[in-house]
């Protein structure tokens, strides 16, 4: 594990524990350096990497608050990820942007109708990497959702529109490839342009087989376990 990962996941242990909570603050930047044997520079890559995830937030002139909210394994049972000692690593996510759009791709192919919205989060997996997320939902069904706050979008989406809707997920299709990642995912994951890094399309399915929802996930290079999971029988 290197210095940067170190710091991290230590971090993320303190808000496991406990010691840490939403809206605590964290010992100043010296402080972190001191207590994990490593120089500033390590520590404000490491607290730039968490505030980018949506872990932390840094305030100038007040200092760098708590602020992910986890998530339990089954919201996450289709990212989930082990370490060498064969135990899940916590996800965090964070809720980036939500969008409407006429824009048309392969999440139009697959839902159909004219209008989308486009919900953007970012998911901190065990402070080691981060994926990037975009879930689409036809316009018309984002609506009957009603309002949406920040906690609920850091959820699992899937039973979210399941309870408001009634629209179950019955079924879901998932890809996977290794292929060069969108400028614009690279730019959010903090990796070089034209990197190679995973991606992975799942397309759910509700009642009569209607096309429920399009969810595209990215990831850069990573060392950990991806455990893949059959999902109702498929």
């Amino acid at each position: 594990m290197t210095k940067l990962s170190m710091v991290s996941d230590a971090i993320i242990r303190d808000i496991e524990s406990g010691s840490l909570r939403e809206g605590d603050r964290l010992p100043s930047e010296g402080e972190l350096a001191a207590r994990h044997h490593v120089s500033v520079g390590t520590i404000q890559k490491a607290l730039t990497q968490l505030s980018h995830s949506g872990l932390i937030t840094r305030e100038q002139g007040r200092g760098t608050f708590v602020s992910g909210t986890r998530v339990a394994p089954a919201d996450v049972r289709y990212l989930r990820f082990r370490g060498a000692d064969g135990n899940d690593l916590p996800c965090y996510v964070h809720a980036r942007s939500v969008k409407r759009t006429t824009r048309k791709g392969p999440w139009s192919e697959f839902l159909g109708g004219d209008g989308f919205v486009r919900i953007e989060r970012m998911i901190n997996v065990g402070g080691r990497f981060d994926l990037y997320s975009e879930f689409w939902l036809r316009e018309e069904d984002f609506a009957e959702l009603g309002g949406l706050d920040r906690s609920a979008l850091e959820k699992n989406l899937r039973e979210l529109v399941g309870q408001r809707l009634s629209l179950p997920t019955l079924r879901v299709d998932q890809w996977i490839r290794f292929g060069e990642l969108p400028s614009a995912v690279a730019e959010e994951l903090m990796i070089a342009t034209g990197q190679a890094g995973l991606i992975k399309e799942l397309r759910g399915y509700t009642l009569r087989n209607r096309p429920l929802y399009y969810q595209s996930v990215y990831a850069g290079p990573f060392q950990e376990r991806l455990v893949i999971e059959r999902e109702n029988g498929q």
